[in-house]
């Protein structure tokens, strides 16, 4: 697996869709710190994202995080949920946060009435 942070620390390999946990906390209290509404209709998700989360074993659910990267660019966190309810994110047991996602406007597609272009 190749993480595009190509991050490894303390023998963790990344998956290629997978952020580390450090980032994905500090992204999100960035979000729940904003000070002004942020334009967002929607997001992108890329299957690889989902399909990486679904392969963790005890997997059950999935959960989304709202976060805002240093650049002020918002992102959807996406975290596997076990079958009591809890968010997967112990890195050394090979659960990870995944984020690729694009937010919409940016990555909107088609003109619609979901996203606001119609």
């Amino acid at each position: 697996m190749d993480s595009k942070f190509g991050e490894q620390k303390k023998g963790i390999v990344y998956p290629t869709n997978a952020i580390p946990l450090s980032t994905a906390e500090d992204w999100t209290k960035a979000w729940r710190n904003r000070t002004s509404i942020q334009d967002i209709d929607g997001f992108f998700i890329p299957m690889a994202d989902i399909n990486e989360a679904r392969a963790e074993l005890g997997i059950e659910n999935m959960r989304g995080y709202l976060g805002i990267d240093g650049t002020g660019v918002c992102h959807l966190l996406l975290v596997g949920v076990d079958a009591k309810g809890n968010d997967m994110i112990d890195e050394a047991a090979g659960q990870f946060v995944y984020d690729y996602t694009k937010p919409c406007p940016q990555q909107c597609g088609n003109n619609n009435g979901l996203n606001g272009r119609k």
